[in-house]
């Protein structure tokens, strides 16, 4: 399904949640407190106060930082003047946000989550908040991204962010787009409307394997002709490619020609799944999401039946190792392993 489409329907339904939930209401919480004037005229208890109340109650866009709000107030109490200086540069002219965003780390309590929306406190127009859930929506939506909060992926949620202020001006600002993140990850409905999508993704993504799976391309070619052909895949830069004269997703040509070359059989329990058309099922699962930074690579996946899969993604994980291109992991206790060349 064409994914601006069903982003039309998805920001149908948030901007309805959005009218109602407090996110809206909080947008100018901050308006007239967090101004270069103000903090700078704080007294220190007064900085010191506003600070640990603003981190504690998660700048009101996230939970409030009660494992890190303790830590943080002996940051400031320990650097009061280091660290009024350092909240203050963002209203220079001369700001440097990359200087300022690799500083954080010098300011325990004081994480990438926080920073950010204090940022877009200063500035929802300018500075996009980046969290666990601003990860979690934009991979949820197709955008590539690892679940790091490093300067790279706020580079990239900015980009992101700015694609879909682009194209939804309803959205209006970097606030409201990451209230749409929250609305995604952690509201029932939103939850509920990108998993149809997801499932209806996955679907069309498994007819087009097979559709790939059963053309002559890959169906009359040899094991060595497959792997050859499935590095050549896993090395493009191109995110489509053309079989006579069709277009199809690269991702899914690789998994096509994964699947054909372990013989459609699960690497965990060596099942395998016939159907009644005569063809085969069997899933694809990376061992590294791609929300984690995964790739799509021969080395990180791995061909599983449906009920491997789910074990893989929801079973308790230990001793996980990947050795002499062998994957090998134990899952509610009990040992697996799967080749990876």
């Amino acid at each position: 399904m064409d994914r601006k489409l069903f982003l039309e329907k998805i920001l149908n339904e948030f901007e309805n949640w959005w009218t109602h939930d407090p996110h809206s209401s909080n947008i100018n919480f901050y308006q007239n407190t967090i101004t270069a004037s103000r903090l700078a005229s704080l007294s220190n208890k007064e900085f010191i106060d506003f600070f640990y109340g603003f981190v504690s109650e998660g700048g009101r866009v996230q939970s409030g930082g009660d494992r890190t709000k303790n830590k943080f107030r002996n940051t400031v109490q320990n650097n009061i003047d280091r660290f009024r200086k350092y909240v203050l540069k963002p209203f220079r002219d001369n700001f440097s946000l990359k200087d300022w965003f690799l500083q954080l780390e010098e300011y325990p309590g004081f994480g990438v989550g926080i920073a950010t929306i204090f940022l877009n406190r200063i500035n929802h127009r300018k500075y996009p908040i980046m969290n666990n859930k601003t990860l979690k929506g934009l991979s949820r939506l197709g955008y590539r991204i690892s679940s790091s909060k490093n300067w790279t992926n706020y580079k990239l949620v900015k980009q992101y962010q700015d694609d879909l202020l682009n194209d939804f001006p309803t959205l209006q600002n970097y606030y409201k787009a990451d209230a749409l993140n929250h609305f995604l990850v952690a509201v029932y409905q939103g939850q509920e409307l990108i998993s149809d999508y997801l499932q209806i993704d996955n679907f069309e993504n498994e007819l087009e394997q097979h559709e790939i799976e059963c053309g002559a391309e890959i169906d009359e070619t040899n094991k060595e002709e497959l792997y050859k052909k499935l590095i050549e895949c896993e090395n493009s830069k191109s995110e489509k490619i053309t079989i006579n004269g069709k277009v199809y997703k690269r991702h899914n040509y690789l998994m096509a020609l994964i699947k054909k070359y372990r013989d459609h059989k699960c690497q965990f329990c060596s099942t395998t799944i016939l159907k009644a058309n005569g063809a085969y099922y069997i899933e694809a699962c990376h061992i590294k999401p791609k929300a984690e930074g995964g790739k799509d690579s021969f080395d990180n996946i791995l061909i599983l039946c449906p009920n491997c899969h789910k074990l893989f993604d929801y079973g308790e994980r230990s001793n996980e190792k990947k050795r002499n291109a062998t994957y090998s992991i134990t899952i509610n206790e009990k040992k697996y392993k799967a080749s990876l060349k």
